[in-house]
């Protein structure tokens, strides 16, 4: 009794698996590096992470304690944002308080000091992302976004920070954590036409996004570029809470001004006029 051959579709079969089988697994590592001792504070890894662009290279932002970078998924063909935040330490319930404080040093040495505590989660994106930003305002009191440049469309998305907080639960939110603004956890990132400071405007191959503060708190002044198309804008990111809009009544503040002036005036005379009558009484 002969063997059976397989035939030329299956033989091209196994060769294309046994192909698959055989290239490597993309992965990603991020490490986070103290540039003064050099020690290696912290390092997450991606097994099928790879860059979305075309030079390989992994768009990165850093603000305050917090880090964010994008890349895409070679198993799932979604674009990702990695989170990652650094902390001094836990601190008990009760540890803050009116008659307690945490105990702070006055000085800091990456030498000596212990390393920082690193919370770290990613969200899904549903467009690949070729440029990351961070808003910047003139006292840091309006609140931070993040800027995502898109490679489909060429539009500029505006992402809450909150949206990206690594302490965002799992389940509903407990009261004390939503007194801190947390949000229960999405896999997914939404996209608002609302949050696109680019509106409708088409912008090609944006690889840098830089962001400076205006004279007003509440305005940030935003500059894409890398391709053919150079865009500038200026936006509130918490609206504008100190400016008056364009449609504001200013005369009908100015009559109620008026209007306080001469009623404080005239209180004041009938006052005057009340003590000199009670003085000769």
């Amino acid at each position: 009794m002969g063997a059976t051959q397989p035939g030329g579709d299956d033989a091209a079969t196994a060769q294309t698996a046994a192909a698959a089988a055989a290239q490597p697994v993309p992965s990603l590592f991020i490490n986070l590096v103290d540039t003064v001792s050099g020690q290696i504070v912290y390092r997450v890894s991606h097994a099928h992470g790879t860059s979305s662009s075309t030079d390989s290279s992994i768009p990165v932002v850093i603000s305050e304690n917090w880090i964010v970078y994008a890349f895409s998924n070679h198993r799932t063909r979604r674009t990702e944002l990695g989170v990652l935040t650094l902390h001094e330490g836990m601190i008990d319930k009760h540890g803050i308080s009116m008659f307690s404080s945490p105990q702070q040093q006055t000085s800091f040495s990456s030498m000596s000091s212990p390393k920082p505590v690193v919370l770290t989660k990613t969200f899904g994106f549903a467009r690949p992302v070729s440029a990351l930003g961070v808003t910047n305002t003139r006292g840091g009191i309006s609140a931070k976004s993040l800027l995502v440049a898109t490679g489909v469309g060429g539009q500029i998305v505006r992402v809450d920070r909150r949206l990206l907080d690594p302490r965002r639960p799992a389940g509903t939110p407990k009261l004390t954590e939503k007194k801190e603004g947390l949000m229960q956890y999405s896999p997914l990132i939404p996209i608002s036409p609302m949050h696109t400071p680019s509106y409708s405007n088409n912008i090609e191959r944006v690889s840098s996004i830089i962001s400076t503060a205006a004279n007003l708190e509440s305005q940030t002044l935003v500059l894409a570029y890398g391709g053919p198309d150079i865009f500038f804008t200026r936006f509130a990111p918490s609206k504008g809470f100190d400016s008056l809009p364009e449609n504001f009544n200013k005369l009908l503040l100015l009559l109620v001004m008026i209007a306080l002036f001469v009623g404080l005036m005239k209180a004041k005379s009938m006052a005057g006029g009340k003590a000199v009558k009670f003085s000769w009484s």
